[in-house]
């Protein structure tokens, strides 16, 4: 009888309950509604950027010119694809372009260094007209995920649950309620945790995703009950053969 209480125990403890599978629950807080319009990338040290020039002055738009062969100028979201060309922000936060030389870039949004570049070459180059695209913004996706790996995101704008999709969604034993994401902000790391079973991810800082984040899932504590029970039962099994053996002997 204790035998198959044990057996009964170990099938009642490796449960997932409902709470723990059931996302987005609650309600949407409103503080979110404007997330997606106010969202916008800023530039960080060793980002690749590609910045293009449209003038008049074609000798001056070539310099501007990054791109390398045709058919690899494309980011796409396979995993580990490197980015090529374009200016690095360099340890001092600078990028260094044609005429202008040495120009901040780290911290700055598109917006804003647009309008500097575009200030900037005014004084040597009639109307030019700028264009700014990162070429690096890759994220990290660990943990109970179907397939973990660096992703690039081509149009530089992704969120969490779009992240997770992305790395084939989660498995059945991912901890959605401590997910962590890994962020560094001017050489600092930060930490952000948040509750993917809960709406109130929609209002989080960490829901859009930066450039160089990683992702990672926790197994629930019944991945590590299961691997554990999947050691014990063996054992289990073995002392219930011997239990029987000396129960019939003894009768």
């Amino acid at each position: 009888m204790k035998i198959y209480i044990l057996f009964l125990s170990f099938f009642v403890c490796s449960c997932i309950q409902q709470k723990d599978i059931v996302l987005l629950t609650g309600e949407i807080n409103a503080a979110s509604a404007n997330l997606t319009a106010n969202y916008e990338p800023t530039f960080e040290i060793n980002d690749i950027i590609e910045i293009s020039l449209i003038s008049e002055n074609k000798e001056a738009a070539l310099l501007f010119d990054t791109k390398f062969d045709e058919g690899k100028s494309i980011v796409t979201y396979n995993s580990g694809v490197a980015a090529r060309g374009g200016f690095l922000i360099k340890r001092d936060g600078n990028i260094t372009l044609p005429y202008i030389g040495e120009i901040q870039a780290e911290g700055k949004n598109r917006s804003e260094l647009v309008q500097d570049v575009t200030s900037k070459l005014s004084e040597y180059i009639k109307n030019p007209v700028v264009q700014i695209n990162l070429l690096n913004f890759k994220i990290t996706v660990l943990g109970e995920v179907k397939q973990a790996g660096t992703y690039n995101v081509p149009n530089e704008k992704i969120n969490l649950i779009q992240a997770i999709a992305t790395a084939g969604d989660f498995t059945n034993y991912s901890d959605k309620k401590e997910i962590r994401v890994l962020r560094e902000i001017k050489g600092q790391r930060k930490e952000f945790i948040v509750n993917l079973n809960d709406k109130s991810i929609f209002s989080s800082e960490a829901f859009f995703l930066k450039q160089n984040d990683i992702i990672y899932i926790a197994p629930l504590k019944a991945k590590v009950f299961a691997a554990n029970n999947q050691l014990a039962l063996p054992i289990v099994s073995f002392v219930s053969l011997v239990l029987t053996a000396l129960n019939l002997i003894l009768k």
